[in-house]
């Protein structure tokens, strides 16, 4: 079965752009083996992902996100079946959304505030796709 799954955390400590580098290209060695495509969104140490792929490999992500000491705060924010792939052409797309895509979007907008405690955000799987396709430039 087909799922997508989004999660927001926070970064245990500031990223240099070589850091953040080096995780994208890990993530997207790690997806490609793995037949995981989504998107990340990230900025002032806050991450926004959505993976896609099979249930138990998306799952399996997800918990391994969840033991690396990079992050803290690991919230899964939906998880849906999917009939097929909205970000299929990328392994890990990267995005760092500027004030004004955050705008577009003002009940995300907090995900993205350091302070914000997330588990009080509640998303609806089409919303969350809808931002995530406007920031990768897809059609919504």
């Amino acid at each position: 079965m087909l799922i997508q799954l989004l999660y927001s955390s926070k970064a245990s400590a500031s990223l240099a752009p070589a850091e953040l580098t080096a995780i994208l290209d890990q993530s997207v060695i790690n997806n490609q083996a793995n037949q995981i495509t989504g998107l990340l969104l990230y900025r002032d140490g806050c991450f926004l992902q959505l993976l896609e792929g099979e249930e138990a490999v998306v799952e399996a992500t997800f918990r391994r996100i969840g033991q690396d000491r990079r992050h803290h705060q690991v919230e899964s924010l939906f998880r849906t079946e999917c009939k097929q792939r909205e970000f299929g052409h990328w392994y890990m797309g990267f995005h760092t959304p500027r004030p004004e895509e955050l705008a577009r979007f003002p009940q995300f907008a907090p995900v993205f505030d350091p302070a914000f405690d997330v588990s009080q955000l509640i998303i609806a799987p089409q919303d969350g796709l809808a931002m995530l396709k406007a920031f990768a430039g897809l059609p919504e």
